[in-house]
């Protein structure tokens, strides 16, 4: 009963061996079918990577290069850049160079026009007496230039001379034009401008040229005298008796000088004038001619007059 019961546990241990066995070895061939599995799915997924790194790689390539060759280029640019900046800044230093050297030019010629307007204000201003009879002058010598070259505008020039002081050289820039226009077709006043001017400006030396005496003469008249200012009256008085010093009193043509002379002043505006009544008093007295035989003249204009004839007599008392 022992050896049947032995022998079956030996049986039912061998049994449970290869059970165990064959479970472990089915266990172990799932196990391993699972583990294959497991390595293809690996091995796939590995070579999914394999794959996925090598178009990485082929993309970094290209991205390389890409980058590489824009990075060459932007060194590229960056390097022209350079050279342009280098170039600008080349070019805004010599411009700059220039626009200082510009600036402080401008200014120095700024500074020289301020010293020159101040110094010619200075001079101006020390100076404006001188300046302005220069300028006046100049003037007056370009209207008698025009009274050459057209002598029938005197009617224009007239009135602007009439008031200005001429010198002794200016006589022939008028004498000359009015002999132009003394035997022409000419309205009268033309000559009568002409007259004026001489006898205003020039008495003394027209009355002592021959050519134009006798027209100097008649031109001392009642308008005449009135159209006068005081200076221009003191200049024709003394003008005269300079002139009939040097050339005496017995001639005709110098007693009627004497005749119009006080006749037409006695009736003039300035008759009542104590201030040149005193004038005439001193120029008389400085001429040195015989008093007697210039008023016994002087009478003969108008010998009935008694007005003037007192008149007369308290020009000659001393």
């Amino acid at each position: 009963m022992k050896t049947n019961q032995s022998q079956k546990n030996k049986i039912i241990i061998i049994i449970v061996v290869l059970g165990i066995f064959f479970t472990s070895k089915l266990s172990y061939a799932q196990t391993l079918i699972q583990i294959q599995d497991q390595v293809k799915e690996n091995t796939q997924q590995i070579k999914n990577i394999e794959d996925k790194m090598i178009d990485l790689k082929d993309n970094y390539g290209l991205l390389y290069d890409g980058a590489k060759n824009q990075n060459n280029q932007l060194g590229n640019q960056i390097s022209f850049a350079g050279y342009l900046l280098g170039g600008f800044s080349f070019i805004f230093t010599v411009l700059g160079i220039f626009l200082a050297w510009y600036i402080n030019r401008q200014y120095e010629k700024i500074k020289e026009m301020k010293d020159t307007v101040e110094n010619t204000k200075k001079y101006i201003d020390e100076h404006n007496k001188e300046l302005y009879t220069k300028i006046k002058r100049d003037e007056t010598t370009e209207l008698l230039n025009r009274l050459k070259e057209v002598p029938e505008d005197v009617s224009n020039i007239a009135s602007l001379l009439l008031s200005r002081d001429l010198v002794e050289q200016d006589y022939q820039s008028i004498k000359e034009p009015y002999l132009k226009v003394k035997n022409g077709r000419l309205k009268s006043n033309v000559k009568n401008d002409y007259i004026t001017l001489l006898m205003q400006h020039f008495p003394y030396q027209s009355l002592k040229d021959v050519d134009l005496k006798t027209e100097i003469i008649t031109c001392i008249s009642l308008p005449f005298l009135n159209a006068m200012f005081d200076k221009d009256i003191k200049n024709l008085l003394s003008q005269i008796f300079k002139y009939l010093k040097e050339f005496g009193i017995n001639n005709e043509q110098n007693k009627t000088i004497i005749k119009n002379l006080f006749y037409y002043y006695s009736r003039s505006e300035f008759q009542a004038n104590v201030e040149l009544q005193n004038y005439i008093k001193e120029t008389i007295s400085k001429s040195q001619l015989n008093t007697l035989d210039l008023s016994a003249i002087a009478k003969e204009q108008a010998p009935a007059d008694t007005v003037y004839t007192n008149w007369l007599n308290s020009i000659f008392t001393p």
